[in-house]
């Protein structure tokens, strides 16, 4: 595949399949009508899409690069992982998400069941939570909580717990699948997710040789971009760039010019004039 310089690409973006609202078809039908030539669909801990998605993107003109982003740790801290590949030709990245999600799964059903016996209802409820964001936004919905944080907050006092795999122990099951390894939005910080900082993100790449990082983010300021870019410069790491979008009501795709990403891309064989 061959793509111009400034064609439009976003390499992440959340659907339904994980904590997104995106639905598949109207997701690549915006892509569609906004131009966008190229794209990574990179559900948390979820790979059983890949190939729907894939063939959604081709009846629709739009390349969907597989991805997943994976919810790991490292030293005791967030650390999420965006593992991009051609085609994975293994399971040992499936194997780590299905495990994470269903430790995930009973752990949301016990918030669940904890906030209905600290006298919390939900009348309003239409299905059972599957992730810990449901809990949170039910408590939005009615009215238990006037923020996203408060709502965490209580679902925390509730026994929530992060679930998450070792970073190292996920790059190796990356590159064992075939797949590119790629720090997500290490400048983002909030909520669950921690900021690495330069120094810290040296430490990092001396214990896991990572692939790259998102050096460009929707939330970054111009400084991050240019910080975070010199890095992977510096470092000889690919540079990745996503949005992030989990839904038209959240944000939506990002149309970054697919030469920011030429040398990630082209490991895909993509070529970016």
């Amino acid at each position: 595949m061959m793509l111009g310089a400034n064609d439009r690409i976003d390499l992440q973006i959340h659907t339904i399949y994980s904590d997104g609202q995106w639905q598949p078809d109207a997701l690549l039908a915006h892509l569609t009508r906004e131009r966008f030539r190229l794209v990574s669909i990179t559900d948390h801990d979820s790979m059983e899409h890949l190939d729907e998605l894939r063939a959604l993107g081709e009846a629709h003109g739009v390349y969907v690069l597989p991805g997943v982003e994976m919810t790991t740790n490292w030293r005791g801290k967030s650390a999420h992982l965006l593992c991009y590949a051609a085609a994975f030709r293994g399971d040992a990245l499936g194997q780590i998400a299905r495990d994470t999600v269903a430790n995930q799964l009973a752990n949301t059903r016990a918030v669940y069941e904890e906030l209905k016996r600290k006298g919390y209802h939900f009348a309003q409820q239409t299905s059972s939570p599957t992730r810990p964001i449901d809990n949170a936004r039910l408590l939005q919905s009615h009215g238990y909580a006037e923020s996203l944080d408060e709502a965490l907050r209580k679902i925390a006092e509730a026994g929530y717990r992060s679930i998450s795999a070792p970073l190292a122990e996920v790059f190796a099951a990356a590159h064992a699948d075939g797949a590119l390894a790629i720090l997500a939005h290490p400048g983002r910080g909030g909520g669950e997710i921690y900021r690495y900082d330069i120094p810290l993100l040296t430490e990092m790449l001396a214990d896991i040789a990572l692939d790259g990082i998102e050096a460009r983010y929707s939330t970054y300021t111009e400084e991050q971009v240019a910080t975070y870019s010199a890095f992977a410069h510096e470092h000889e790491l690919l540079v990745s760039a996503g949005s992030d979008s989990h839904g038209p009501e959240q944000r939506l795709p990002v149309a970054y010019p697919a030469a920011t990403c030429r040398d990630l891309l082209a490991r895909f064989g993509v070529v970016v004039q």
